[in-house]
C-alpha cells in the first residue's frame, strides 16, 4: 500500500511539473508574441509619423525658397507681394508662426552683427534679437537653410536662409511650431513623441497610458529626410505586465492544460495495460506463426519425400511404357505385311504409340523438373498445343456433361516454350474449372478457350460459366501448398505459374462479370532468329 502511494505521489508530482512548465511556456509564448506585435506597431506609427514630418519640413524649405525669390525680385522697397504670399503661407500652414525679413550688419573690428527688422508677419511678431544668432545667419551662405533653436522661446525653431552675401545682408527667418508637425490627437495613447534639434527637445508629447516601471520601453529613433532641419525623431512604447498577458486568457489555458495533463496521465495507464495485453497477444500470434511454419516445413518435407518417390515411380514407368511403344510400333508393321485393312485397328494402334510417347515425354518433363534441369524451348504453335490438350481431354470432358468451345485466332505467331510444359498447363487449368462446375452442381457446364494476339504477346484465355472464384483467394491462388479442395495438395495452380514464368510469361486469375472465373496466360512471341 506504501508503494502505491508513493507511486501515485511520483504520478501527481511529474503531472504538476509537466503543467507548470505547459503554463510557462504559453506566457514565454504570449510574452514574445506581444512584444512582437508591440513593436510592429511602434516602427509602422514612427515610420509614419517620420513620412509625415519629412513631407512637412521639406514643405518650409519650398515656402522659404519662394519668400527669397520675392525678396530678390522686390524693387524700390516693395513688400506687398512678400506680405500676400507671407500671410497666405501662414493661413494655410499655421505651424509656421511667423515671418520675418531681417537686415543683418557685420561690424568690424569687434566682429559682431545687428539684426534690423524691416518687415514682419504678422506685424506684431516677436523678432529674435540674439546676437549669436544674427552672426550665425551672417555666416550662412546665401540660400543655404539652416536651422535653430529659439532661445527667447520656450519651445518652436527658426528656420533662415541669407538672400545674398552682401553687408548688410538680408536674411528671412520662419518661427515654427514644432508641436503642429503631427496629428497629435490623432496618435494611440501609448505613443511618447520626442523631436530634438542639435540636441536639445524642441517638442515632445508623454504617453498617456502608465507603464511598468522594470520593462524597458520599446525605442524607434530616426533622423527626418531634411538638411536643413535635422530634427531626431524619437518615438517610445512603454509596455505593462498586462499588456504582455492577458490574464483571462492565461487562466483558461491553465485549467484547460491542468485538465488535459491528468486526463491524458489517466489514460497513460490504461495504455500501458493496453500494451501489456498486446505483447502478450502479440507473444501468442508469433506462437500461432511459429506452429504454422512448422506445419508448412513438415508439408514441404512430405512434399520433397513425394517428390523423390515420384522420381522413382517415373523411372521405372518409363520401361513399361517403352516397351508398349515398342510392341505397339511392331503391330503396326505385323498390320502392313499382312495385308490386312482395318482401320479402326490402324488408328487404336497409332493413338498408342502417340499416347505412350507423350507419357513418356511427361515422365521425362517430371524428372527434369525434380531434379531442376530447365527444358529446352523450340518453336511451336499455340492452336496446335490448345487442339492436342482438347483431344486428350474431349472424353473425360464429354463424360462430365461439360461443353467445350473454342474460340482460336488464326494466323498466330509461334512461341519458344516446351509443348508438354505448356499442355501441362493448359490441362491443369481445364481440369480446374470442369471439376469447379461439377462441385458447383451447374447443369450446362461449358468451358471456353480463346487464343488472341494482345501486343508482342499471345494471350490465352480458360473461362467457365461457373460461380467464380471468392475475392478473398484471388490473391493467394497460386501460392505452394495453399488449397480449398479437402483432397488438394495446393500445387497444381503453383505449378502452372512456374512453368509460365519459366519462358518469360504471365498467368493471372479474375472473376468475370457475367459470372464464372477466368484464368488468363500470356506468352512472349519468338523472335525472327530464334524462330528459324
Amino acid at each position: 500500500m506504501m508503494r502505491g502511494a508513493h507511486s501515485r505521489l511520483e504520478w501527481m508530482a511529474g503531472i504538476l511539473a509537466i503543467w507548470i512548465l505547459c503554463v510557462a511556456c504559453y506566457a514565454a509564448f504570449s510574452v514574445n508574441s506581444s512584444l512582437k506585435r508591440a513593436e510592429g506597431e511602434l516602427n509602422e506609427t514612427g515610420f509614419l509619423l517620420h513620412r509625415m514630418i519629412s513631407q512637412r519640413v521639406a514643405q518650409h524649405d519650398a515656402h522659404l525658397t519662394t519668400l527669397v525669390s520675392l525678396v530678390l525680385a522686390a524693387e524700390d522697397g516693395q513688400s506687398q507681394p512678400l506680405t500676400q504670399v507671407g500671410e497666405s503661407i501662414m493661413r494655410f500652414y499655421p505651424r509656421i508662426t511667423a515671418i520675418n525679413e531681417l537686415e543683418i550688419t557685420w561690424r568690424e573690428p569687434s566682429a559682431s552683427a545687428e539684426a534690423r527688422r524691416i518687415l514682419s508677419i504678422p506685424a506684431d511678431a516677436r523678432v529674435p534679437d540674439d546676437r549669436s544668432l544674427a552672426a550665425a545667419v551672417f555666416m550662412q551662405k546665401a540660400g543655404e537653410g539652416k536651422s535653430y533653436v529659439d532661445a527667447s522661446s520656450s519651445a518652436g525653431y527658426l528656420l533662415t536662409k541669407k538672400v545674398r552675401d552682401s553687408n548688410p545682408a538680408p536674411a528671412l527667418v520662419l518661427q515654427i511650431d514644432p508641436k503642429r508637425l503631427v496629428d497629435i490627437d490623432e496618435l494611440p495613447d501609448w505613443v511618447f513623441l520626442q523631436l530634438q534639434l542639435d540636441g536639445r527637445v524642441v517638442m515632445e508629447r508623454p504617453a498617456g497610458e502608465k507603464a511598468s516601471g522594470w520593462l524597458a520601453p520599446l525605442r524607434f529613433s530616426r533622423m527626418i529626410d531634411s538638411q536643413s532641419q535635422p530634427l531626431l525623431l524619437t518615438v517610445e512604447r512603454r509596455v505593462s505586465l498586462a499588456d504582455l498577458v492577458d490574464v483571462a486568457t492565461l487562466a483558461m489555458v491553465a485549467a484547460a492544460s491542468l485538465g488535459g495533463i491528468a486526463l491524458f496521465g489517466y489514460s497513460l495507464r490504461h495504455r500501458r495495460e493496453a500494451r501489456l495485453l498486446q505483447a502478450a497477444a502479440e507473444r501468442a500470434e508469433q506462437r500461432s506463426i511459429l506452429l504454422a511454419r512448422e506445419a508448412r516445413l513438415a508439408h514441404a518435407a512430405r512434399v520433397n519425400s513425394l517428390g523423390e518417390l515420384a522420381s522413382g515411380i517415373a523411372h521405372e514407368l518409363a520401361q513399361p511404357l517403352t516397351a508398349l511403344m515398342s510392341q505397339s510400333r511392331a503391330a503396326e508393321r505385323l498390320l502392313e505385311q499382312s495385308g490386312m485393312d482395318n482401320p479402326l485397328l490402324k488408328k487404336t494402334m497409332a493413338a498408342n504409340v502417340r499416347e505412350a510417347r507423350r507419357a513418356g515425354d511427361m515422365l521425362k518433363r517430371m524428372r527434369d523438373y525434380i531434379s531442376n534441369r530447365p527444358p529446352k524451348p523450340v518453336a511451336v504453335e499455340i492452336n496446335k498445343i490448345v487442339g492436342d490438350t482438347v483431344d486428350l481431354m474431349h472424353a473425360d470432358l464429354e463424360q462430365r456433361g461439360i461443353a467445350l468451345d473454342l474460340s482460336l485466332a488464326g494466323n498466330l505467331p509461334v512461341l519458344m516454350a516446351d509443348p508438354v510444359e505448356l499442355e501441362q498447363v493448359l490441362n491443369n487449368l481445364i481440369r480446374n474449372a470442369a471439376e469447379s462446375l461439377v462441385e458447383a452442381g451447374i447443369e450446362q457446364g461449358r468451358v471456353t478457350i480463346a487464343t488472341m494476339l494482345e501486343g508482342d504477346r499471345v494471350r490465352i484465355d480458360i473461362r467457365d460459366n461457373g460461380p467464380g472464384i471468392k475475392e478473398a483467394l484471388l490473391p493467394r491462388l497460386f501460392e505452394p501448398f495453399f488449397t480449398t479442395k479437402p483432397d488438394g495438395m495446393g500445387l497444381g495452380l503453383a505449378l502452372c505459374s512456374t512453368l509460365v514464368e519459366r519462358v518469360g510469361g504471365q498467368i493471372e486469375a479474375r472473376n468475370e462479370l457475367d459470372g464464372g472465373a477466368c484464368f488468363t496466360v500470356r506468352l512472349t512471341v519468338a523472335s525472327e532468329e530464334a524462330s528459324r
